[in-house]
């Protein structure tokens, strides 16, 4: 996505031009190439980016890979906010000597993904002699992560008919979705979709739903002052243990240090509340 909504903070940090942008809904930038590499962390809202031969849908807690050159357009299909990580060819092409660069769009989802954009979030919000080192660092492990996902997806190319089952629980985990249902909805028998769920995606459709669950409220904890019994509910657990007991499966950590680390405090509160907002209405377009 080009950088052409509202600049709420902008830093430079070595070869890294870092922006926090809000883009207002509806808005669609027509198809470009541009001179610079991005690297956008969706931190609320939807947009969805058309390349020539497909097309993706980011969402909140995604992360989207971009070289520079690479024509597309995009629509943002609910107001979002964005960190914008962007550097010259230049300084992205002395990294591509290293082969797990990406060198074509790529996004990543996953619970990983989610820990080091929001520490990247949370170094951004800071302004201390360590944070430019640690972001330099950050933005590679990104990479390095979008890079390992794009070689797995490579090697394994899942029908279409569960690319479409996978959507539906990436779209709607929030709900109370059956294996019957999600099966019904894309036409093949649910044991069939359960062995191949797993086979693709290499955990099962609950086990997905959970740590989706699981990464949305990470979100609500690095973004809003939430409290964790709220986050809990908001997010289809049965209550604040409960979260607390999948949490720290997952991520390694409590749910409160985990908000500690993310470093909220660090971040512009008035602007945070104030679009953090309706988060859990606004993740799917």
């Amino acid at each position: 996505m080009e950088v052409s909504g509202e600049t709420l903070r902008l830093r430079t940090v070595g070869p890294f031009t870092i922006r926090e942008e809000f883009y207002p809904s509806s808005l669609v930038l027509r198809q470009r190439s541009l001179e610079r590499a991005y690297i956008t962390f969706v931190i609320e809202g939807a947009f969805r980016e058309r390349y020539a031969t497909r097309s993706i849908l980011c969402r909140t807690g995604m992360i989207r890979f971009l070289p520079a050159g690479e024509l597309h357009d995009s629509e943002i299909q609910s107001h979002s906010r964005c960190l914008n990580i962007s550097a010259e060819a230049s300084a992205f092409a002395q990294l591509r000597q290293n082969p797990r660069v990406p060198r074509r769009p790529a996004e990543i989802n996953g619970l990983n993904s989610t820990w080091l954009a929001n520490r990247l979030y949370a170094e951004f919000s800071r302004q201390d002699s360590a944070s430019a080192m640690a972001i330099e660092g950050l933005v590679l492990e990104i990479l390095a992560e979008i890079a390992r996902v794009e070689a797995s997806e490579m090697s394994m190319q899942a029908p279409h008919w569960l690319k479409h089952a996978t959507e539906i629980v990436e779209s709607r985990f929030l709900e109370r979705l059956s294996l019957a249902e999600i099966a019904s909805q894309v036409g093949v028998h649910y044991v069939h979709l359960s062995r191949q769920f797993h086979k693709y995606n290499r955990c099962t459709v609950g086990e997905l739903i959970r740590k989706r669950r699981v990464q949305y409220a990470s979100h609500l904890l690095a973004h809003s002052r939430t409290p964790l019994a709220e986050i809990a509910l908001t997010c289809g657990f049965s209550d604040q243990s409960h979260l607390s007991f999948l949490f720290k499966r997952y991520m390694g950590l409590s749910p409160s240090k985990f908000r500690r680390l993310a470093g909220l405090s660090a971040a512009a509160p008035d602007r945070q509340e104030e679009l953090a907002v309706g988060a859990g209405a606004r993740l799917s377009p």
